[in-house]
């Protein structure tokens, strides 16, 4: 079946965080998207109406962009489609992927946005991004509209909820304790204390970790310990996830996919970053407050505590706001 032509063909190979920032992008762009992304966070974002369709982007073809076999002997143009206009981090830099992508989707106007600031830069990286292809700028859109969670993905993660016995119909905090890289997680053990001493008994709040593959893989045992002690989801869908974020009355993590998607789907987030990424990559959302510094480690769990507690309640908008751990005043 010939794929339906859209406005736009987005390519992004990356990771949830992200793809989450790309996705702020897309949603204002205008006109119909198609999405070429991995596929479980493809269809995140199709779901929740941010694109239009996505394609997966590990079942095509996409090593045909460096091979040398003409375009009309390719696989790829017809599984694209025509798209009037291209924006895609994937290739970005490389020529010839650019070349032959931009023709075999046969696009007017084409984009490569970086998927990195350039050194030098000292702004957002949805800034950036903004900048080069013309729409508007994060600023202007206050507060950012929260991108819309299916009531299936919602009621699926009631009963992810249920079975750990929270009570869905009751606040519940989301803690997710992981990143990419270790060096850009806060101490599990001070997540622990801020979930008991913090969330549970200064929010009265059900605190709830949230663990990827990524912590399984790294921390191992202490992920079952963890369990015996907390209520823990583990390696939920992405749409599950979603639907537990949505739900939340507050969510505190690192600089990683999950904060990324809890603050674009409205939730209130704070986020601990590390100084030299806060200003390139913090999500962006109704209700940020982000937490800085040079070592996560220096960060206290009060220090913490504090910044979760200035988060306004969903029912109050607030402005994204940025904290720096070492003087904790608001950078607007």
């Amino acid at each position: 079946m010939q794929p339906v032509p859209s406005d736009i063909l987005a390519v992004h190979s990356g990771a949830l965080g992200d793809l989450v920032l790309f996705g702020q992008l897309l949603r204002r762009m205008g006109g119909r998207v198609t999405l070429v992304a991995g596929g479980e966070k493809g269809r995140l974002l199709a779901g929740m109406g941010v694109v239009n369709r996505a394609m997966d982007f590990d079942a095509l073809p996409m090593h045909e962009l460096f091979a040398d076999t003409p375009a009309d002997q390719c696989r790829l143009p017809a599984l694209l489609g025509r798209h009037g206009r291209l924006i895609s981090c994937f290739g970005a830099g490389d020529e010839t992927a650019e070349r032959r992508l931009a023709m075999m989707c046969a696009a007017r106007r084409v984009d490569f946005p970086p998927i990195r600031p350039p050194e030098g830069y000292d702004g957002h990286l949805l800034d950036l991004w903004a900048q080069m292809l013309g729409s508007a700028a994060p600023g202007s859109q206050s507060p950012p509209v929260a991108w819309k969670v299916p009531r299936p993905w919602r009621e699926a993660a009631a009963d992810a909820l249920s079975e750990l016995h929270i009570d869905p119909a009751k606040p519940y905090w989301a803690i997710h304790p992981g990143a990419g890289a270790q060096a850009k997680c806060w101490p599990l053990e001070r997540f622990i204390e801020l979930a008991r001493a913090g969330i549970a008994s200064r929010l009265d709040a059900e605190p709830l970790f949230v663990l990827g593959p990524v912590e399984c893989d790294r921390w191992g045992g202490r992920v079952e310990q963890l369990r015996r002690q907390l209520a823990a989801l583990v390696c939920p869908p992405l749409s599950t996830l979603a639907g537990v974020l949505a739900g939340a009355a507050g969510y505190v993590g690192n600089d990683s996919g999950v904060s990324h998607l809890s603050a674009a789907v409205g939730t209130p987030t704070a986020a601990l970053f590390l100084s030299s990424r806060v200003r390139h990559f913090a999500p962006v959302g109704r209700h940020v407050l982000t937490l800085s510094a040079s070592r996560l480690a220096d960060i206290t769990a009060p220090q913490v505590q504090q910044t979760i507690e200035q988060l306004p309640t969903r029912q109050a908008p607030c402005a994204g706001t940025r904290i720096d751990a070492h003087d904790m005043h608001h950078h607007q």
